[in-house]
C-alpha cells in the first residue's frame, strides 16, 4: 500500500495516550493532522512530521478518520462548540476514544446520528507505551459501517482491536468493568507493597511475582464469574468463611508492622455483610449475592 492510498488521519487530544496514537500512525507513514486545546503538545509531534491545524474544524476538515483522544465526553462536546467543527465532521469517521459511561456513550452515538455523522465509540485498554503492539486491544462498539470503515486504520495501533456490538455503549461497559478490576487489584497491590516492604522485601519483587502468576490471577477471577452465573455456590473449596479469615491474618499483620489495615478492612467489611447473611459456608464468591 502505498503513502497516498493511507487514510489521512486527524488526532485531536494530545496528552500522553494521543500523542502516542499520532506517533504511531506517523511511524507507518500516514499523513496525520493534529490539534490540541494547548499547542505547545504539538511541538515534538510537528517535529516528527505531524501537521498542526489552527482550529479544531480545520484539523477534522483535514482528515478522513476523525480520532478524538480527550479526557472524557464532555471535553470532546467542548470541542464540538467550537465553530465548525462538527459541521466538519459530516462525510468524516468519527471514532470517539475518550473516557465516559455507557450511557455518556449512547447519548453521544444519538447526537452524532441526529446530526448524520458516522461514529463510532471506543475504549483504549493499554498504557500509551503499548500503542502499536500486536497485543495491543481496544474495544469498538455501536455504528458497524463506522467500525468497518475504521477498523483498518486503527488495527495499526491496536492490533488487537474487538468489536464488540451495535450497542454504543458496550465498549464502555467492557472498559468499566476492566478497570473494576484493576483498580481494585492497585489497591491490593498497594497494601501488598507495603507488606513486603515491611519485611524487607523490594516493591519489584512483587511486581515480577505477579507478572508470573497472571495467568493463575486470570483464571481464578473468571473462575468467580463461572460461579456467579450458574448460580451454584455450594463449593467445597474456598469458603466464605475461610477467606474472611485470611482477612483477619492481614489485619493482624497491619497492625504488628504499624502500616495501614484499609484495604483488608474494607474487604473483611464486604465478606462479614455476606456472612451476616447466613453464606459462610458457601463459595467466596456467594459475597456477590450482598454485594
Amino acid at each position: 500500500m502505498t503513502k497516498e492510498t493511507k487514510n489521512k488521519i486527524t488526532v485531536i487530544g494530545l496528552g500522553d495516550m494521543g500523542a502516542a496514537l499520532v506517533r504511531t500512525y506517523l511511524r507507518e507513514g500516514h499523513t496525520v493532522t493534529v490539534w490540541n486545546r494547548s499547542a505547545t503538545k504539538a511541538a515534538p509531534l510537528q517535529q516528527a512530521g505531524a501537521v498542526l491545524a489552527d482550529s479544531a474544524a480545520a484539523a477534522i476538515t483535514a482528515g478522513d478518520i476523525i480520532i478524538f483522544c480527550v479526557t472524557d465526553y464532555k471535553i470532546s462536546r467542548t470541542i464540538l462548540q467550537t465553530p465548525g467543527a462538527t459541521a466538519a465532521l459530516k462525510g468524516k469517521v468519527f471514532v470517539q476514544l475518550s473516557s465516559g459511561t455507557p450511557k455518556e456513550a449512547r447519548d453521544f452515538d444519538a447526537w452524532a446520528t441526529a446530526e448524520g455523522i458516522t461514529y463510532i465509540d471506543g475504549a483504549i485498554m493499554a498504557m500509551p507505551d503499548q500503542v502499536g503492539r500486536p497485543d495491543t486491544v481496544f474495544f469498538m462498539s455501536g455504528n458497524k459501517d463506522a467500525y468497518t470503515q475504521s477498523e483498518a486504520a486503527l488495527k495499526i495501533v491496536a492490533a488487537g482491536l474487538q468489536y464488540m456490538g451495535e450497542d454504543p455503549g458496550a465498549a464502555s461497559t467492557w472498559d468499566m468493568g476492566f478497570l473494576s478490576v484493576l483498580f481494585g487489584a492497585i489497591g491490593g497491590y498497594f497494601h501488598a507493597t507495603k507488606l513486603f516492604e515491611s519485611e524487607g522485601l523490594p516493591p519489584t519483587a512483587l511486581g515480577n511475582m505477579i507478572l508470573q502468576l497472571a495467568p493463575a490471577l486470570g483464571e481464578m477471577l473468571k473462575h468467580q464469574g463461572d460461579i456467579i452465573e450458574a448460580g451454584d455456590y455450594h463449593q467445597r473449596h474456598s469458603s466464605l468463611n475461610l477467606c474472611a479469615g485470611a482477612m483477619d491474618l492481614f489485619i493482624e499483620q497491619a497492625k504488628d508492622v504499624n502500616i495501614s489495615a484499609e484495604v483488608p478492612s474494607f474487604i473483611k467489611g464486604i465478606f462479614k455483610r455476606a456472612q451476616d447473611a447466613g453464606y459462610g459456608d458457601e463459595h467466596v464468591a456467594a459475597a456477590y449475592k450482598t454485594y
